[in-house]
């Protein structure tokens, strides 16, 4: 169970990473172009801190 969702949070961080860089994204919104590595960031970050405390809670209630 622990591996699917983890699994699942780094599908989502790559998703992100992808959709962020998209050609499509540029076209549809030229402005997205000036904030994306910052937008990226911000929810590479929430990723992360979210797959650490979801492992530091299961060593707790492990």
């Amino acid at each position: 169970m622990y591996i699917i969702v983890i699994a699942l949070a780094l599908i989502g961080g790559v998703s992100t990473l992808l959709v962020g860089l998209s050609q499509e994204n540029k076209k549809a919104n030229p402005n997205y172009e000036r904030k994306t590595r910052t937008n990226i960031t911000k929810l590479l970050i929430i990723y992360l801190v979210s797959l650490i405390a979801f492992i530091v809670i299961w060593m707790i209630f492990r």
